[in-house]
């Protein structure tokens, strides 16, 4: 079934929680590691490849840390998917490599799938991180387990 890895989640995480911070505060790979939960080492690889694929900037150093390179609303949840995961696919012979499946001369969904792969490419493209972090954050406090709800 269709889900996001770990990756993709931890990117969302941190990316939205970096929003909550002023543009110009630094955030340590620690200080993000600590609020999630997530382990250093693994909180680490997500951030350098955010950095390598330009949604957050570095600052070396004592002080040192990430920024957000853009705004929430200029990066796209493609975008994140991208990052961390590579390409959008439902089906493995449409990454754009050789595909050697026994059914592919007489394949009926591979078109398909395709068309629906590029459709759902195009949606994640449609939501950005503000919208994520607009829309839906309502739905967080709705949710949220400590919640006591009186009847």
């Amino acid at each position: 079934m269709l889900k996001f890895s770990k990756k993709v989640e931890y990117g969302m995480m941190v990316l939205l929680e970096m929003a909550n911070h002023q543009p110009d505060d630094i955030v340590t790979s620690r200080t993000l590691a600590d609020r999630f939960h997530i382990p250093h080492e693994i909180m680490g690889k997500v951030l350098q490849v955010l950095k390598r694929q330009n949604l957050l900037q570095s600052v070396q150093g004592v002080n040192g840390g990430y920024l957000l390179s853009k705004p929430l609303d200029k990066i796209s949840l493609l975008e994140v998917i991208e990052a961390l995961d590579g390409p959008v696919n439902l089906i493995a012979c449409s990454n754009g490599k050789f595909c050697d499946c026994e059914q592919l001369l007489k394949c009926n969904i591979k078109t398909p799938l395709e068309i629906i792969q590029a459709e759902l490419a195009q949606f994640f493209y449609s939501i950005t991180l503000s919208d994520i972090n607009k829309r839906y954050s309502h739905i967080a406090d709705i949710l949220k387990p400590n919640v006591r709800m009186d009847n």
